[in-house]
């Protein structure tokens, strides 16, 4: 059995490597229409669910794993910016403050599924408008949720839970589940 990561993201891909993973990226084609009725972290865990399973069509004897992650900011969910100036007003209202990340990760085998959502609470330091328009300036974050990418900037100053789940794949918890299917 094979690993397939349903995602195009180079940071999951990175993460998985460095836990030192063999696998083939395969993005999913899934619609990522978030559906709030039962909370974010339901519907985050289910567009990972989603992801998978749109992939598992294609590979329908291997492990697909896939995720999908959020910002949170007072209860609302903040996706990719649609412009540059929807990034600034991200990063402004972010200024200062905490919020959350969440990201939902799919297990996904022949008979059946792992899923879970993992948060991480982040904490902005003030933020200089000017920095705020060298950042938005530099393309970084135009397709990051939350208009940022913690592993390349330095607005950050405390998370508490896992930093890997704000990149992208929450290293620990995935790492344990996937040892368990592959005996590791």
């Amino acid at each position: 059995m094979k690993i397939i990561l349903a995602s195009q993201s180079p940071r999951r891909k990175e993460i998985l490597e460095n836990l030192g993973y063999g696998f083939e990226v395969v993005p999913s084609g899934s619609d990522e229409k978030i559906e709030l009725e039962e909370g974010i972290d339901h519907a985050i865990e289910e567009l990972a669910v989603e992801k998978a399973k749109e992939v598992r069509k294609r590979f329908p004897d291997d492990c697909i794993v896939a995720a999908d992650t959020v910002v949170v900011l007072d209860g609302r969910i903040l996706g990719k910016p649609a412009s540059k100036q929807d990034a600034i007003d991200v990063l402004v209202d972010l200024s200062g403050r905490a919020h959350e990340v969440k990201t939902g990760v799919c297990i996904s085998l022949p008979n059946s599924d792992i899923s879970f959502c993992e948060t991480t609470h982040v904490h902005f330091r003030n933020l200089e408008g000017q920095e705020i328009l060298d950042y938005v300036d530099s393309g970084k974050c135009m397709d990051k949720a939350g208009s940022y990418g913690i592993q390349e900037c330095d607005f950050v100053r405390k998370i508490e839970g896992s930093y890997t789940n704000v990149v992208g794949l929450p290293d620990v918890k995935t790492d344990r589940i996937l040892r368990k299917i592959i005996n590791r």
